[in-house]
């Protein structure tokens, strides 16, 4: 073997061998959705709290609806409400009505059982918070 193939063959590997190393560096960086998702919410629910100490802080006079709303929103923060609804024996047309009405209503449909008569759909919709905006 010559001298510049060993060369080249030793430039290949070691090119090849960084570029194994910084991929498993991104991969190590890289976060999974539930992660990302977690800092999302901690990171809401950190400004919310902060914004009702900030305006409590400044004196500002709440009154106790006001309190209460804001208490309320900041332990809404991240939650889900559940739907499950049942059609039966409508014509696809009508079945298709209904789903498209619970989707403007921003319903997601997560899950579907079936039987010989009937399709129950179970949905989910996130809580919304004005104070995470």
């Amino acid at each position: 073997m010559s001298i510049s193939s060993i060369l080249s063959l030793t430039i290949i590997f070691v090119s090849s061998s960084f570029f194994l190393l910084a991929e498993e560096e991104s991969k190590a960086e890289e976060k999974t959705y539930s992660e990302k998702l977690k800092e999302v919410y901690e990171k809401g629910l950190k400004g919310a709290k902060d914004k009702y100490a900030e305006t409590v802080g400044d004196g500002k006079k709440l009154t106790d609806k006001s309190k209460e709303w804001m208490l309320k929103d900041i332990e809404n923060i991240g939650d889900w409400e559940y739907k499950v609804v049942t059609l039966g024996t409508e014509e696809t047309k009508q079945v298709e009505n209904n789903l498209n009405e619970l989707g403007r209503d921003r319903w997601q449909c997560f899950w579907v059982e079936s039987n010989k008569k009937q399709k129950s759909f179970y949905f989910q919709n996130f809580i919304f918070s004005l104070l995470i905006l």
